[in-house]
């Protein structure tokens, strides 16, 4: 009979497995991107991790970078698709538990499957963009969390 600690680590491995199978599957799946039209797989593009400033206030506030939404390049027509999320079912005070937050839950369970992630610290996007809602109005497909009916 094997010990706790044993049967623990035998669950941890199946655990990684599981969770590498996931994100093989996940990388395949395929965004339709604003700009051509086409689907792209996550695991072939490259993606865009904004972030926004918070000017130094006060004795000990902000000076720091805050992580904003995520874009993805679409390697045809070199736009950037802003994913965005409708988030006006959840109340405002909410937003920030993860199980209400569909562009927290795709970041974390996505974001590391493309291509390449880079950083951007400019406050402006540049160049030609399109607003992708794609994933929002898709949550179930990519595991997410279902919008609300608001009453």
């Amino acid at each position: 009979m094997l010990d706790l600690g044993d049967q623990l680590a035998g669950l941890h491995q199946q655990e990684g497995k599981i969770l590498a199978k996931t994100d093989t599957g996940n990388k395949n799946r395929k965004i339709k991107c604003g700009s051509c039209e086409d689907f792209h797989e996550i695991g072939s593009l490259t993606a865009i991790q904004t972030h926004w400033y918070t000017s130094p206030h006060g004795c000990t506030g902000g000076d720091y970078w805050n992580e904003g939404e995520l874009q993805f390049i679409c390697p045809e027509t070199n736009v950037k698709n802003r994913l965005l999320f409708n988030n006006h079912d959840v109340p405002w005070e909410e937003r920030r538990n993860c199980a209400n937050n569909p562009e927290g839950q795709f970041k974390r369970n996505y974001k590391h499957l493309f291509l390449e992630v880079k950083d951007s610290h400019d406050e402006t996007t540049s160049g030609e963009w399109v607003n992708n809602l794609y994933v929002d109005q898709n949550r179930k497909r990519f595991g997410l969390v279902e919008k609300r009916k608001i009453v």
